[in-house]
Formats: C-alpha cells, sequence, structure tokens
C-alpha cells in the first residue's frame, strides 16, 4: 500500500527504459551483499528497479537500505551510482520484487559508457565511441588485475587472521581450511579464467557489433561476483577489528561489479 501512495504522488515524469533487459550487478552497502537488478524506469532525482526471480543473486532488499548501483546514471550531466530505498513491493506480472529509490553519491565514471537521461530520452551513452573501440579489453583487463588484487590482498590477510583468531590451536586448522583456503582457491580460479578471458579478448580484438558473441555475461557475473561473504566472516571471528580489512577487500570488488555493468552496458551496445 505504501509503495502505491508513493507512486500516486510521485509528480515526477519517469521514463521507461524497461527494454534493457539485462540484469545490473549491485550490493547492499551495509553488508555488501550482492542481487542483480533490472531498470525499470528513471528520472532527475529516482530510480525504479526490479530483482525479478529469474536471476541467480537475489538479495532482499528493504526499506531505508542504501544500495550501490555501480552503474553510472547521467541525469543532466551528474553522475550518480547510489540510492536511496524508499519503497519495496512484490509484483506477481513482472515476477520480482519492485525498488523505488532516491539517487545519491555522485560520482564521475571511470569509462566513457554510462546509462543517460537527457532531453526526454534514456540510452545507454558511450562518449567518442569510435575512439574507444578497445574499450571492452581495458575493462576485462582491469577486470583481471581487479580479481587479483582480491587474491593477492586475502593471501595476506590468512596469517593475520591466524594470529587474532580465539579459535583453540586444535580447531583452527579447520577452519582455516573451510573458511578461508576454499575461499582463497576459488578466487585464484577465477582470477585465473579471467586472465584467460582477457588474453582471448586482446588476441581477437572484437568490433563493437561482435561484444554479444565474444561475452557470456553469466559465465563473466561468476568470474566477478565476490567469493567472500561479510556475514561469515563476523560469525567466526566475532572480531569487529577484522573489518577494516575485509571492507578493504570489498572496495576492489565494488570497482569489478562496476566493470561487470560497464560490460553489460557494452552488450546492449553491441545488440
Amino acid at each position: 500500500m505504501m509503495a502505491d501512495v508513493n507512486l500516486e504522488k510521485r509528480k515526477e515524469k519517469r521514463l521507461d527504459i524497461s527494454s534493457v533487459n539485462m540484469p545490473f550487478l549491485g550490493t547492499r552497502s551495509e553488508d555488501h551483499s550482492s542481487f542483480q537488478y533490472l531498470i525499470l524506469d528513471l528520472s532527475r532525482s529516482g530510480i525504479g528497479f526490479t530483482i525479478p526471480s529469474w536471476v541467480v543473486s537475489r538479495e532482499g532488499i528493504r526499506k531505508n537500505d542504501t544500495v550501490n548501483f555501480h552503474l553510472p546514471l547521467n541525469i543532466e550531466g551528474q553522475f550518480y551510482n547510489q540510492g536511496n530505498i524508499l519503497w519495496t513491493k512484490w509484483d506477481d506480472v513482472i515476477q520480482g520484487e519492485i525498488c523505488g529509490a532516491i539517487l545519491c553519491n555522485k560520482e564521475r565514471p571511470s569509462y566513457p559508457v554510462f546509462i543517460s537521461v537527457e532531453s526526454g530520452s534514456v540510452s545507454v551513452d558511450l562518449d567518442d565511441f569510435q575512439v574507444h573501440e578497445n574499450l571492452l579489453c581495458k575493462v576485462i583487463k582491469d577486470a583481471a588485475f581487479l580479481k587479483k588484487g582480491v587474491e593477492i590482498y586475502l593471501g595476506h590477510l590468512i596469517p593475520f587472521f591466524s594470529r587474532i583468531s580465539k579459535y583453540p590451536p586444535k580447531e583452527y586448522p579447520a577452519l582455516k581450511e573451510s573458511l578461508f583456503l576454499d575461499v582463497h582457491k576459488r578466487i585464484r580460479e577465477h582470477s585465473d579464467q579471467l586472465e584467460k578471458f582477457y588474453e582471448r579478448v586482446r588476441e581477437e580484438m572484437p568490433a563493437r557489433s561482435e561484444i554479444a558473441r565474444i561475452v557470456d555475461l553469466e559465465e563473466l557475473r561468476t568470474m566477478i561476483e565476490s567469493e567472500i561473504y561479510i556475514e561469515i566472516f563476523r560469525i567466526a571471528f566475532s572480531d569487529e577489528n577484522i573489518m577494516p580489512y575485509l571492507n578493504a577487500i570489498k572496495d576492489l570488488e565494488k570497482r569489478l561489479y562496476f566493470n561487470y555493468n560497464t560490460v553489460v552496458m557494452l552488450y546492449i551496445h553491441s545488440l
């Protein structure tokens, strides 16, 4: 009911961009949990999006949550990448959770590709795209570099966490195996996969119209998404002193999500 009231009170005209039907990756700021979403509509100050039931990553979003879209939203020359949730509701027709948010946190994009709302139209825009025909190669190279950074950072932290752990010496090896080494192994595998994908893109150097042929978005999402679940580490250690170190990794992962969403926009633009 609250969602309907908000919809009725909304005076500003929203622009339908439901034709952009490739899901992006977002995260909830509080715990860095990721989710896939589709943009439904966009205006100068707000965004409507849905988390459909068919996506793989479905994190429940609540009113007053702050979410990161990891996507540059260009509203009349101002770029936003975050939103505060005003309302949520389930939609039987869409078969997904619909959310409305007010945009916040202005930030310039890292790449010349973004969702743009200007002069009454909504589109995926690429600044001076002819100069950036190798943009896909750059984005994948940066993603491989960032994932390697996550792998190296966690590798350095494993000995540190062993020193601050309050677990009995006999129990810690099992924790280390399940919580650290398995996670570290998955990160290394995804890092290697991204590196191989980068080598393929660099070798083929696909034209703009060929991006959809060479990119499998689901495979890429699996490589990009985080392997590190904050809440599991919190439960395991019961020590907030570990959070600055985990947040440093999450900062790298935010940039990875931004890279993934950039590839999605390039993919859409190539169709």
